[in-house]
């Protein structure tokens, strides 16, 4: 996007661009149609320049959205496996080494999906933007959901619990 107000899409790559038929709003264009749905432009004044806070959007990267979801869930993972390792949370009937288990198990692999589907938003993010979101998710997923895999393979490693 250039920044002109009267921008023809026509003779532009793929970015987010103003719509003229609805003033303050944006959306993706890809360079041969308009995708995704319309967002509010950034704010001017904010703390993030407008292409940061655009990359933020998933835009129409399916994968990237993907990703901005993943980011929630890996946190519930760490928070899930936390909370039973500590046996805050407990089930009657199974052993708190195998509910553990079972939190490391599920976490990992709403790790492994969240940075799949980041590397695939992160692939797409020159045609269908995303690039700061799918970063962020695949941050998230190293950082706090690859920790559960490297933890389930020491314990294999081991020759289990």
């Amino acid at each position: 996007m250039n920044g002109d107000d009267d921008v023809d899409p026509d003779e532009s790559g793929p970015g987010w661009q103003p719509l003229l038929e609805q003033p303050g709003f944006e959306q993706w264009w890809d360079g041969a149609a308009w995708r995704g749905r319309p967002h509010r432009e950034p704010d001017p004044f904010s703390a993030f320049s407008a292409d940061f806070a655009r990359s933020l959007r998933p835009g129409p990267n399916r994968a990237a959205a993907f990703g901005r979801v993943g980011i929630v869930a890996t946190l519930f993972g760490f928070v899930l496996q936390t909370a039973v390792a500590a046996e805050w949370i407990a089930v009657d009937g199974v052993q708190p080494i195998t509910l553990t288990l079972a939190a490391l198990a599920l976490a990992a692999l709403i790790g492994v999906a969240t940075a799949v589907a980041a590397l695939l938003g992160l692939r797409a993010a020159s045609q269908l933007g995303g690039r700061a979101i799918s970063t962020l998710a695949l941050g998230t997923s190293v950082v706090l959901g690859m920790a559960p895999v490297l933890l389930l393979v020491a314990i294999g490693l081991a020759g289990g619990v």
